[in-house]
Order: structure tokens, then sequence, then C-alpha cells
């Protein structure tokens, strides 16, 4: 296979990973909204139940609704961090690779 043909798979691979990881962050984003608005709506029923009931006060369920989120946060710090990791290993491989197949093609052009 010529250098060129090899760079031309090596982008179409970088652009097919780089499409594919964009449908992660896709769900990702779908996720984090999720997550958002089933916490605001468990945050709207705690405040309805302390409303309509001001004697008792929720605070096992106010700390466990706390203790969720935290838990999520986490679990998202975790994936963008993967995330990154992973876009930063693909570019460098991508471009370590780039930089082969120039070399060698202006190796080839000399002789």
């Amino acid at each position: 296979m010529d250098i060129q043909k090899k760079i031309d798979r090596l982008d179409d691979d970088h652009i097919a990973f780089r499409k594919k990881v964009s449908e992660y962050e896709w769900d990702y984003q779908d996720m984090r909204r999720e997550a958002k608005n089933v916490s605001e709506e468990m945050s709207e029923w705690i405040f309805s139940f302390c409303r309509n009931n001001p004697d008792s006060i929720p605070t096992y369920e106010l700390h466990q609704l706390e203790d969720n989120r935290d838990e999520f946060e986490r679990q998202i710090r975790r994936f963008e961090d993967r995330l990154q990791e992973t876009y930063q290993k693909e570019n460098r491989i991508y471009n370590q690779s780039i930089a082969e197949l120039e070399k060698e093609k202006k190796k080839k052009l000399m002789f």
C-alpha cells in the first residue's frame, strides 16, 4: 500500500473514531440532563411534602438526595476524565502515525 493510501486510511479511521466518541458524548449529555431532571423532580417532591407536612422534616430523604447527587457528580467526572484521556490518546497515536508516514513520504521523494 502506498504512503498516501495509508495516510488516507489513517485519516478515515481517525474520523470514524471521533464520530463514535461524539455519539458517546451525546449519550453522556442526555444522561446528565435526565439525571438533573430527576434530581429536580425529587427535590420538588420533598419540598412539596414539607409544605404539606410542616411537622415532619425529611432529613433522611434530603441527605439521600444529596448523597445521590454527589455520587452522580463523581461518576460524571470519572466519565469526563476517561473521555478526555481517550481523546488525548487517540490524538497522540494519530499525530505520531501521521508524522511517521509523512517522514516516510519525504524519504521516498528524496530517492
